[in-house]
């Protein structure tokens, strides 16, 4: 954390130098885009770290300075009434943000345009009736007559209050990306759907990334009434939203200061061009086309480039181990039975009224031709696809049909049939994660020492001789070599101790050695907790070495089950499937 602190008192006192240096207009210029720039920042927080794009984020500024240029006028502009005002104001709008994203997140497992099309026509319509209200808002002609942030002046003053809100949310969103919370965040955009097995209702993570941007830009839209003496409606509108993406896109969505450096910059380009070409917009929109093109991660991306290559790298922050808390999966008792279980895609029907009775303990291989439903099998019993007909339960409990997040929960933990880790994360970083799922709660998410839990399960597969990922810590998990990633997804799958473990073609893509180690890790994990283990596999030299049963699906239904010997002589399952080895 010492870093956040030497950035945020550079910050501090470079712009405590504007007035200085340029004068009052250029601290009120400098003082308006940075405004700008903390709204952008909350842009930023739910783009970047969200991975969704709000089109809409200009409501919560436009509804805040109205809210408190009425707070103003009617205290007279008093400090300590209008600074709780300010507070209150962005909380209440922080609510309707969280609710209004929970709802529109609810059972989807992506980020696409649904949701900043909603946001898009919420700004439209919040627009319209600022415009078409003058009894409320003043109309077109924007709402005045209050005084200042306890009589600050907009060209004195009231810069150093702006001063103080740029460094406080800078450091708070410095110190996020250092918290789990912030990890959870990088990690919904990496991978959401492992996030999800992980335990994580993304829906909910995305609502608190919203509403800390509407809470963010509020706070900034509060300011921006004093600041300007006036509240209009462009202020809600569409132009400003867009002006607030562009300046997070230009100035690098992805790292907190990054937003406010891209308002100001453009903003002061804008500026200087307005009077001297006719056409500057055309090269603000040029230079956003170029930033954005050579960098995604706008300029905040280029500096990062080139700083490592000059060698420097971010340090990495060494945290105190201590005991996990217990993981809400461990404790979950009863066997997992499907009855009767229809899914289809379409006018495609997958899974035709399939019956599986699994032991509470044990392994069971689950083999069968390409297209049998082996996976949708597993991807109906974790939520990740809808079944139409039919029961999933887990003991009395019926869990069919419930959202994948809550899979964990019920006891379930699932490895894919691609291995997927959170690539752009550090092989430590995923380990991390891999203690929290299961285990952090509420409080524990603003806690750095929940970074250092000493989760039983990691603890015995890291310290396994043959796995390879204790000394691989810094690198990126996406660059790791399939092998690998099979470790570390396995990692990702046991590290929350799950009492039923779904593991699709652990092996694919391993040498024979890693696939001989692969078999000894599961076996331990099932013979050390009592775990259930479902495997589906097509190499029958590994499905020998598990010393399983097994069952054989066939155009979605069961077609035998037994031991493999058993079912290997059975004549329907030899005029359908005949296997594979390595």
């Amino acid at each position: 954390m010492a870093s956040i602190v030497v950035v945020s008192a550079a910050l501090a006192a470079a712009l405590l130098m504007v007035p200085v240096l340029g004068g009052d207009f250029l601290a009120w210029q400098i003082g308006l885009y940075l405004l700008y720039g903390v709204a952008a920042q909350g842009v930023g927080l739910a783009w970047g770290r969200g991975g969704f794009l709000p089109l809409g984020n200009a409501v919560f500024f436009g509804v805040a300075a109205y809210a408190a240029a009425m707070a103003l006028r009617a205290t007279g502009g008093a400090l300590v009434p209008n600074l709780a005002a300010m507070l209150v104001i962005a909380l209440i709008l922080a609510a309707i943000a969280w609710v209004l994203a929970a709802i529109l997140f609810h059972g989807r497992s992506d980020s696409g345009p649904f949701f900043s099309l909603t946001t898009l026509a919420l700004v439209l319509i919040v627009a319209q009736l600022a415009g078409t209200t003058p009894a409320i808002t003043g109309g077109f002609n924007g709402y005045s007559g209050f005084p200042p942030l306890a009589g600050l002046d907009p060209f004195g003053n009231l810069y150093y209050v702006i001063v103080v809100l740029v460094v406080v949310v800078s450091a708070a969103l410095m110190a996020l990306d250092r918290l789990p919370a912030g990890l959870v965040l990088r990690a919904l955009v990496a991978q959401e759907s492992r996030l999800q097995v992980l335990g994580f209702a993304t829906n909910r993570v995305k609502a608190w990334a919203f509403a800390g941007a509407a809470f963010i830009t509020a706070l900034a839209g509060a300011l921006y009434a004093s600041h300007q003496g006036i509240v209009t409606p462009q202020a809600t509108g569409f132009v400003f939203s867009a002006e607030l993406v562009i300046w997070a896109a230009v100035g690098g969505r992805l790292h907190p200061l990054g937003p406010l450096f891209g308002a100001v910059a453009i903003g002061l380009l804008s500026a200087e061009l307005r009077d001297t070409l006719p056409w500057w917009e055309v090269v603000v929109a040029l230079i956003f086309l170029v930033v954005v093109l050579m960098a995604p991660g706008g300029a905040a991306e280029l500096v990062a480039r080139g700083a490592r290559r000059l060698g420097w790298r971010r340090p990495i922050t060494q945290h105190s181990p201590g005991p996990a808390p217990p993981s809400r999966a461990e404790s979950v008792a009863g066997a997992l039975q499907l009855h009767d279980v229809r899914l289809g895609a379409g006018s495609v029907q997958i899974l035709r009224g399939l019956n599986v009775a699994c032991p509470q303990s044990g392994i069971l291989c689950v083999i069968g031709p390409n297209g049998a439903g082996k996976t949708t099998m597993l991807k109906a019993i974790t939520g990740a696809m809808r079944v139409q007909s039919g029961h999933i339960r887990l003991g009395d409990q019926d869990i069919t049909n419930a959202p994948p997040h809550a899979a964990l929960g019920n006891g379930i933990g699932r490895k894919f049939q691609i291995p997927t880790v959170f690539a752009g994360l550090s092989v430590t970083e995923n380990l991390q994660l891999a203690a929290l799922a299961g285990r952090a709660r509420g409080v524990d998410f603003l806690k750095p020492s929940a970074f250092g839990w000493q989760a039983e399960p990691l603890v015995r597969l890291l310290a396994h001789p043959g796995v390879p990922l204790a000394g691989l810590g810094t690198l990126d998990a996406g660059a790791l070599p399939q092998g690998h990633r099979q470790m570390l997804e396995l990692a990702l799958t046991v590290g929350a101790a799950p009492r039923i473990l779904l593991l699709d073609e652990p092996t694919a893509g391993m040498s024979p050695e890693e696939t001989v180690l692969m078999v000894a890790l599961i076996r331990a994990y099932q013979a050390r907790t009592g775990a259930f283990v479902l495997v589906i596999e097509h190499d029958m030299a590994l499905v020998a070495a598990l010393q399983a049963r097994v069952l054989v699906l066939h155009q979605g239904c069961a077609l035998a089950e037994g031991t493999l010997n058993a079912v290997r002589a059975d004549p329907a399952v030899a005029a359908v499937y005949a296997g594979g080895a390595k």
